[in-house]
């Protein structure tokens, strides 16, 4: 078998030409890409661009930094202010006639539980209250019922 090297030369030209093609039509769109690339700055130089585009990146990682740091501080701050308001009315005297439902017992507590609890007390009379500091939804001094009640109430709102 041998090889017609005039036909070989005859197509030589038309493979150089689609080769000559293809390199414009690549070179096209490289040529597209870098003018988009150019099109957001205001420099003709590349490496003042990827300079431009390297510090707006880092002042990205240092914004989100700080950003990420505030919201920790934001929760931190959060779960210490009083979140859970509940109210308990009740009548100390059960039947006496003498104060009504007009004494209560409210429980002002944050997340944690950490807080107080205040209580009035309703007579014709007179009008009592009193206030007992929480901690992890317990006090030191002796909690009534109503006061108890309060303080669940409030800690179900977690």
């Amino acid at each position: 078998m041998s090889i017609d090297w005039s036909l070989v030369v005859f197509f030589i030209p038309f493979i150089t030409l689609g080769v000559a093609l293809l390199a414009l039509v690549l070179s096209i769109l490289m040529h597209v890409r870098v003018k988009k690339i150019f099109r957001s700055a205001n420099s003709s130089d590349i490496e003042k661009l990827l300079k431009l585009h390297t510090k707006t990146l880092e002042d990205f990682v240092q914004f989100k930094t700080g950003a990420t740091e505030y919201m920790k501080s934001l929760d931190h701050r959060i779960k210490k202010k009083t979140m859970n308001a509940s109210t308990v009315r009740f009548n100390p005297f059960q039947g006496e006639g003498v104060g009504g439902n007009q004494s209560f017992s409210v429980s002002l507590t944050d997340e944690e539980g950490n807080g107080v609890v205040i209580t009035s007390m309703h007579t014709r009379e007179r009008t009592n209250v009193f206030a007992k500091q929480l901690q992890n939804w317990g006090s030191e001094h002796k909690l009534g019922e109503e006061e108890r009640e309060a303080i669940l109430n409030s800690k179900s709102k977690v």
